[in-house]
């Protein structure tokens, strides 16, 4: 037997042996599901801590059994609770890391949010959204391609708004290659952290182009879009979702999401879980809603980095 052979064996074992122990403690800590974890998008609890109550009693009036709100420290520990069990539900979870856990966690995707956004400087409901590629209005570009070596500034690169469909659509033109690398294109890219960071940087002339969203605060967009100009326009965006874990029992599964669409008429409590923009949560299945994602991250090559390739 060859030693390759033994250490595959090996390797396959303690895969097998490592998801039996992971089923075998959830079930032990969760046997009658007589708890439902809710895990929301990272928010200090001492800021919302009535609004944490309200909601969790709401939601046992609903499901007739224990509700805990559970207040992650970051993005990533969402996937994460869904993946091991730690939560049930996740509220407000943004499109590429609900991507990451419809692949890594036995999650579905029942609900997805319908915010109020700008489109086209017009105020809309939609569960989408777009981003737009602006440079200030005296500036002397009037394309993309005349940016080539220039300086941009994206809000983060996790950003699927400010970052990912921003590289498609240089794909798309033709001035990227998947996979995708900015500095292949621009002679300079920062990441400034946020999309007030980035226009910061465009009004002091630090960068020469950036970009701005359609559900950034109406005060920051409307300040950058009334002193720039539009080069480019890319989307639709997918909104955030709700992700339920399949392993909750048929009929507790049934109840979460009549409750949840429920809570439709209560925006004002919804906005301090799910985002300031809510408007409202509806049915929208996963190929509708994620596909135009899902066709960035494939034609930027980015897939594989965020999504481990799956």
């Amino acid at each position: 037997m060859s030693a390759r052979f033994i250490v595959g064996f090996v390797l396959v074992a303690l895969v097998i042996l490592g998801g039996a122990i992971g089923a075998y403690f959830y079930l032990i800590r969760e046997p009658s599901l007589s708890k439902v974890v809710v895990v929301v998008n990272p928010i200090p609890r001492e800021t919302v801590e009535a609004e944490a109550v309200e909601l969790e009693r709401f939601l046992e009036s609903k499901l007739g059994v224990d509700v805990e709100i559970y207040f992650p420290t970051s993005v990533a520990a969402i996937v994460e609770a869904l993946r091991y069990g730690h939560a049930h539900v996740a509220l407000g979870i943004g499109s590429l890391p609900a991507a990451l856990a419809l692949h890594v966690a036995n999650v579905e995707m029942p609900l997805v949010e319908v915010r109020e956004v700008i489109i086209d400087g017009r105020s809309e409901h939609a569960p989408y959204y777009y981003s737009y590629w602006i440079v200030l209005k005296d500036s002397p570009y009037t394309s993309l391609e005349q940016l080539r070596g220039k300086k941009a500034c994206f809000p983060s690169e996790l950003s699927t708004s400010g970052y990912i469909f921003p590289m498609y659509r240089l794909v798309q033109l033709g001035l990227l290659k998947s996979p995708v690398d900015p500095k292949q294109f621009f002679g300079e890219v920062v990441f400034a952290g946020g999309y007030a960071q980035c226009w910061e940087a465009l009004k002091r002339g630090s960068v020469d182009v950036t970009v701005m969203a359609g559900d950034v605060p109406y005060k920051l967009y409307w300040e950058a879009m009334n002193n720039s100009r539009v080069l480019e326009k890319q989307g639709p965006v997918p909104s955030h979702v709700v992700l339920i874990s399949k392993n909750l029992p048929e009929e507790l599964k049934r109840k979460v999401i009549e409750a949840l669409k429920e809570l439709n008429n209560r925006p004002d409590l919804m906005r301090k879980f799910v985002s300031a923009i809510f408007v409202r949560l509806e049915e929208r299945s996963i190929d509708e809603h994620l596909g135009p994602l899902m066709e960035a991250l494939e034609k930027t090559g980015l897939k594989e980095k965020y999504l481990g390739g799956k």
